[in-house]
């Protein structure tokens, strides 16, 4: 690994620390058996990505982050906390598809914290650039903050039953005690598609 690389994972490490606690305290705490194994960058990927390493260890994972994040202060806290979010429910296991909600969550995340960082101006920008590029990320944010208006603890209160998720289904919201329109409850549980 090279010395800017190393850098950069110390960075990465740094805004990992730093917003792990205020993504726990949005959502609930990680999976159990999740195991964060570090963070890589690489300049042949243009999105984050989580992989699994070890196969025997399907919750363990290592997060890729594109080297162009770093050109861009903004989109670099948006990937890292879209994986923080992500790794609360990690899935290394292709036939556990990300929903609405695992999606939506993770943007979401990415959002507050832009919010809080950068100013309205800046997530203005953001949320535009999503809606324009991005559009099915957008909507499944627009979902989860529908489904975070109406009740602020409800992803905590779903995970604390089902931990994982894109393992969440349609009739886990009113197990959980959440009151939300059926037909949002039906497109949050959706298989993502980009």
């Amino acid at each position: 690994m090279s010395e800017i690389q190393q850098e950069q994972v110390l960075k990465l490490n740094k805004i990992r620390d730093a917003w792990l606690p205020a993504v726990e305290f949005l959502f609930g705490p990680a999976y159990e058996k999740a195991q964060f194994l570090g963070f890589e960058v690489s300049s042949d990927i243009a999105t984050p990505e989580m992989i699994a390493p070890v196969s025997e260890q399907p919750f363990a994972y290592k997060v890729k982050v594109p080297a162009r994040s770093f050109t861009n202060e903004v989109m670099l806290l948006a990937d890292v906390i879209q994986v923080l979010v992500k790794g609360l429910s990690p899935s290394n296991d292709k036939e556990n598809q990300a929903t609405a909600l695992s999606e939506g969550a993770a943007v979401y995340g990415a959002v507050t914290a832009i919010k809080q960082v950068f100013g309205e101006e800046t997530l203005d920008s953001y949320l535009n650039a999503l809606k324009d590029n991005g559009f099915a990320y957008y909507d499944a944010f627009s979902y989860v903050a529908v489904l975070l208006t109406e009740d602020p603890k409800a992803i905590k209160k779903i995970r604390e039953m089902k931990p994982l998720l894109y393992q969440v289904e349609k009739s886990d919201f009113a197990a959980a005690g959440i009151e939300i329109d059926r037909k949002i409850a039906d497109i949050l549980t959706y298989t993502f598609r980009e």
